[in-house]
């Protein structure tokens, strides 16, 4: 649905690169790019506030086996750190897709802010874990997001949410 939307396409929380490789394989031959954001490290520091995920999770994988994992050289563009600064160099970057995988509050609300004001129209924002009980903090920080957008968050039965840019 998005091959004909103007733009690349974003994940944020890549993790072992399961789903980055399913959309390496889905945009083949669009012209398009994936850009792959993550620390490659585990989870940067969380707010026990908002969130149950612990400095650290995750961190048992790295770049090198992610960027093995994923191939697709052509088309995948790596940016391993922290966000919102991986972003930087990406300002005037146009948006097709976006897949929102981060499970925090922070990292989730940082994602929203750089990449909505940069999705194309008929865009699609997937939001991994909003319904996770297990990830409050990524719920928080979408509906705090989008309560004064147009666009309304939709929720779907992979306790994900879908928005669809107009």
């Amino acid at each position: 649905q998005c091959q004909a939307v103007p733009g690349d396409y974003f994940e944020c929380g890549v993790n072992r690169g399961g789903s980055a490789l399913f959309t390496a394989r889905v945009m083949e031959g669009s012209g398009k790019t994936l850009h792959l954001f993550d620390t490659f490290s585990g989870m940067p520091t969380t707010d026990p506030v908002h969130d149950m995920h612990l400095d650290g999770n995750f961190s048992d994988c790295s770049l090198e086996e992610v960027k093995s994992y994923v191939g697709h050289e052509e088309s995948v563009v790596f940016h391993p750190g922290l966000m919102p600064a991986t972003f930087a160099g990406l300002e005037d970057a146009s948006i097709a897709f976006a897949y929102v995988d981060v499970d925090i509050y922070r990292s989730t609300l940082d994602c929203l802010e750089f990449i909505y004001p940069r999705m194309s129209t008929g865009a699609v924002l997937l939001l991994d874990d909003y319904l996770r009980s297990t990830c409050p903090g990524a719920r928080e920080a979408v509906d705090e997001y989008f309560k004064d957008k147009k666009e309304i968050p939709l929720m779907i039965s992979s306790l994900q949410a879908v928005v669809f840019k107009l």
